[in-house]
């Protein structure tokens, strides 16, 4: 009886860690992450950044090479690797980092799934792709790549 008992508690803790349900309004907290994304490559605040950047790391370009946040931790304290490609490194700025600019917005919410692809600049020739994914309420960025 006792393990039948424990049984049906694990199921319904595990229920329950499946369904997110979140306070806010989903669509407004990811206007937020996308405006404190392009906010930090803007400012080149590295740190700020990382603060959106999933605990996984993140994949770039559509080939999906990940960095593990870890290692992008790394590059970014010693201002190499991706930082370069984001930032100002060496007095020059980085491709994709130039791609962080506002410009019309492009949506796509799944809310099933708890992800979402962003275009910033969309239907141009400099367009941003970014992508999150809904983790214990807060949008965290997962990806990112220059739209050619």
């Amino acid at each position: 009886m006792g393990l039948f008992v424990g049984l049906l508690m694990t199921l319904a803790l595990l229920g329950q860690a499946s369904a997110q349900t979140c306070p806010r309004d989903a669509a407004a907290e990811l206007d937020a992450a996308v405006a404190q994304t392009l906010a930090a490559v803007q400012s080149g605040d590295a740190t700020a950044l990382l603060a959106v950047v999933s605990d996984d790391g993140l994949a770039f370009n559509p080939e999906g090479e990940e960095v593990g946040y870890r290692a992008l931790q790394t590059q970014f304290t010693n201002k190499s690797g991706r930082f370069c490609a984001l930032f100002t490194c060496n007095g020059q700025r980085g491709a994709l980092g130039a791609k962080f600019h506002r410009g019309p917005i492009d949506k796509q919410i799944d809310s099933r799934n708890g992800l979402a692809t962003v275009f910033v600049n969309a239907n141009t020739n400099d367009e941003l792709q970014l992508n999150y994914r809904l983790r214990n309420c807060r949008w965290e960025l997962t990806g990112v790549a220059m739209v050619e």
